[in-house]
C-alpha cells in the first residue's frame, strides 16, 4: 500500500500533470469571475509547459544528475570485478513481442552494458533485479534472459525478481556484494539516488552510468532542434522524477533510514 501511494504521488507531482491541475484551476477561477488570476494560472501553466519541452531546459535539468558520476570505462589497467549488478526498469512482458522488445530504452541500456560489462570481466557474476510490476515476467527475469541470448552461462546470473524499487533493491544487494569488487549499472540520471541509497546500506559499489541523455554534440544544431517537444519534455520529468527522489530521501523519518556506514 505504501509502495503504491508512493507512485501515485510521484506520478502526480511530475511536472506534465502538476501543470495540468494548475491550467485546470485557472480555468475554474477564470469562469467563475476571477479572471485575472484564472488568465495568471493558465499562462503560468502554459509558458512552464513549453520550457520543460525544449532542450536548453531539459538538459540542464538532468546534466547535473548525469554528470555526477564518470563513465566507467574498461581498459588493459582495468581491475578485476566480481559483480555486476544492474538495476530494474519497467518492462512489458508480453511474449508476442521479440525479447529485446519487451524492454524499454532504460532496460535496454542497462542490461546492454551489463552484458558487455560481463564479457569485459568473465569471472564476474551479473546480478540482475527489479520486480513485475503487475506483469507476467520481472525485469529480472527479461534481463536474465536476455544475456543468456547473447552468451552468458546461466550459472554466473543472478536474478532477484522482488525488490520492487531502488531502496528494496539496495536492501536486498548490498549483503551479496559485501567486501567484493562491483560495479552498479543504471541510467546516469539515477545513478545518484542509486549509490546513496546502496552507501546507506553500507555498500560502495563503483558507478558505471549508461544511458546519458543530456548529450551535446560538436556539430552546430538546427533550429528546429531548439522548438518545443514530447521528447524534450520526457527528458524534463526523467531529471525531476531523480530529484524527487532523492528530496524523498532526506525528507524521510531518520528512523526509517538506514544508517550509513562510518
Amino acid at each position: 500500500m505504501v509502495f503504491l501511494a508512493k507512485k501515485w504521488l510521484g506520478t502526480g507531482l511530475l511536472p506534465l500533470p502538476l501543470l495540468l491541475i494548475v491550467a485546470l484551476l485557472g480555468a475554474v477561477f477564470f469562469f467563475f469571475k476571477a479572471k485575472r488570476t484564472g488568465l495568471t494560472l493558465m499562462t503560468l501553466a502554459a509558458m512552464s509547459v513549453c520550457l520543460l519541452s525544449t532542450r536548453p531546459v531539459a538538459n540542464a535539468l538532468i546534466r547535473p544528475l548525469e554528470s555526477t558520476y564518470p563513465p566507467y570505462l574498461v581498459t588493459p589497467d582495468s581491475q578485476a570485478i566480481q559483480d555486476i549488478i544492474v538495476l530494474g526498469a519497467a518492462q512489458v512482458a508480453n511474449t508476442n513481442l521479440p525479447l529485446l522488445s519487451q524492454l524499454g530504452n532504460a532496460g535496454l541500456a542497462r542490461i546492454s552494458e551489463g552484458i558487455y560489462l560481463a564479457l569485459a570481466f568473465p569471472e564476474a557474476r551479473l546480478i540482475v533485479s527489479g520486480y513485475a510490476g503487475g506483469e507476467g515476467r520481472s525485469s529480472a527475469e527479461l534481463y536474465s534472459a536476455v544475456a543468456q541470448q547473447f552468451g552468458i552461462a546461466p550459472e554466473r546470473i543472478m536474478a532477484l525478481p522482488k525488490p520492487k524499487d531502488t531502496a528494496e533493491e539496495a536492501v536486498a544487494i548490498a549483503p551479496l556484494i559485501n567486501n567484493r569488487r562491483a560495479l552498479l549499472v543504471t541510467s546516469a540520471s539515477h545513478m545518484p539516488r542509486s549509490m546513496s541509497l546502496f552507501n546507506a546500506q553500507g555498500a560502495h559499489p563503483i558507478a558505471a552510468p549508461v544511458g546519458h541523455l543530456a548529450k551535446e554534440s560538436n556539430a552546430t544544431l538546427p533550429l528546429y532542434t531548439y522548438l518545443p517537444s514530447s521528447h524534450y519534455l520526457a527528458r524534463s520529468e526523467t531529471a525531476w522524477h531523480e530529484y524527487l527522489g532523492l528530496l524523498w530521501q532526506q525528507l524521510k523519518p531518520s528512523a526509517e533510514r538506514p544508517v550509513p556506514s562510518s
